[in-house]
């Protein structure tokens, strides 16, 4: 290979690894937004049910559900941000939210 054709490789791999890049950047935002909106949804008293209803329409993150004692507890989270941002959902025993807290 000539010296053209090798600086012609390496601006294609250069724009290539750009465009996963910022697509990366793009998608791991707009996880961050799903898990910040959806949690603001969630209030003192809203029941179980509703929680996972809404839950279920994710796209680009997913949750746990965990038994804490006699309560429940649910995080939600996504891969593409690394689990950084998260919204944590508690319960009591009779299944009403009693807080959700986005951290992150």
């Amino acid at each position: 290979m000539d010296g053209l054709n090798v600086t012609k490789v390496k601006l294609l791999v250069l724009v290539i690894f750009s465009v996963f890049f910022i697509s990366f950047i793009v998608i791991s935002n707009e996880a961050r937004k799903e898990i910040y909106y959806l949690c603001g949804n969630f209030g003192k008293g809203d029941s179980l049910s509703n929680v996972t209803r809404q839950l279920n329409t994710v796209n680009l993150s997913n949750y746990q559900a965990y038994r804490v004692g006699a309560n429940k507890k649910i995080v939600h989270s996504s891969l593409f941000n690394f689990h950084v941002f998260k919204c944590t959902i508690n319960f009591d025993t009779d299944e009403k939210v009693t807080s959700a807290v986005y951290s992150g």
